[in-house]
């Protein structure tokens, strides 16, 4: 996806008072390790460059400690032509456990601060072991969605009319391999329910922009996003979770647990009493999904004069939500929790 991640980044890099060498993956979405390139975007040409602390930004992707490992990182230097050389003669050395590091072998830091999108992630906790980083959070999508669905905000196209629904739940399930695997187990069991539109009404081609575009007649003809976030097994929350906020659609979501109480440390609210939430409390990845299930069932189920009350409450919450996005209060929330996780690790 062509994305100018230079202006996120010169955002941090200024967010952070020019204390750190920001480093992070581009193009965008890409993780092997030499797609890490500098932010130099507002450094003084004709200033003699200065050791800095390195910030490297693994916050477009979940982390996945294992894919820089020593036998990934020769495949990866075997791929490359020309090939590294400074990571190639490390690696005939047989040195061991660097990870990311080898990207910039010659820094003479003891560790890097790793700026991540994640939280009771097991990938975090290997990097946090290796005494390589230390690690630090910040919800990388949020600026980036201000971003993509900033026309939303004035798009009379999201009103909604009762009359005009044709399904409850608006599932998308784009991306069915890798972390996003167990989609296919959720898509499976609701894929003959009734009040379920799975995938766009209008069955457009999912290309790599898909998640840089809203669409309109989606959102409007059905009462209540499903968000299948990346991953399952942890919280990481991405522009899919704020697609919905950004278009006044309830939500309920698959990530990892606690995901709702973290949307709502930034002041959004959740959907409770109107949806029962309490899946987002259970640790065991197929109870939560079949939470879910239950939640949608029992919506479905429920009596029209019932289901109007639930999308008449649930809307007046989506609505607030959608005025904290695009209010300035939310990204300034999101640059001081940055400001506060970097400068405390």
């Amino acid at each position: 996806m062509s994305i100018p991640t230079n202006n996120l980044y010169n955002f941090v890099t200024q967010a952070l008072e020019n204390q750190y060498r920001v480093k992070y993956f581009s193009p965008y979405g890409q993780k092997k390790f030499h797609n890490v390139i500098d932010n130099i975007e507002d450094e003084d040409p004709y200033e003699e460059p200065r050791e800095q602390n390195i910030l490297l930004c693994h916050d477009q992707e979940p982390l996945d400690f294992d894919l820089y490992n020593d036998a990934n990182l020769q495949k990866q230097v075997t791929e490359l032509k020309p090939s590294t050389p400074s990571l190639q003669k490390a690696l005939d050395k047989g040195y061991k456990d660097l990870n990311l590091r080898w990207i910039h072998p010659t820094h003479k830091a003891k560790y890097w601060t790793l700026l991540h999108s994640e939280l009771n992630s097991q990938e975090l906790i290997k990097y946090e072991s290796s005494g390589l980083f230390k690690c630090a959070y910040w919800w990388a999508h949020a600026p980036i969605a201000i971003d993509w669905y900033r026309f939303a905000r004035y798009d009379t196209r999201l009103q909604r009319k009762s009359q005009d629904i044709k399904a409850n739940f608006l599932v998308y399930a784009q991306g069915t391999t890798g972390t996003r695997a167990y989609r296919n187990i959720f898509v499976e069991q609701i894929k003959s329910q009734q009040n379920i539109q799975i995938g766009s009404f209008k069955k457009y081609k999912v290309t790599g922009d898909s998640s840089a575009i809203y669409d309109p007649y989606d959102f409007s003809h059905t009462n209540c996003s499903v968000v299948l976030e990346t991953v399952y097994d942890r919280i990481h929350l991405t522009e899919k979770t704020l697609r919905p906020i950004a278009c006044g659609h309830p939500f309920l979501i698959l990530n990892g647990a606690g995901a709702l109480e973290k949307i709502r440390e930034y002041g959004f609210e959740t959907f409770q009493p109107y949806i029962d939430e309490s899946y987002d409390k259970e640790q065991d990845p197929v109870k939560r999904m079949d939470m879910v299930l239950g939640e949608m069932n029992r919506i479905n189920s429920a009596s029209e004069k019932y289901q109007n009350w639930i999308w008449k409450g649930c809307n007046e919450i989506a609505e607030y939500n959608k005025r904290l996005f695009f209010d300035d209060k939310f990204i300034w929330r999101v640059k001081t929790e940055l400001r506060r996780t970097v400068r405390t690790v």
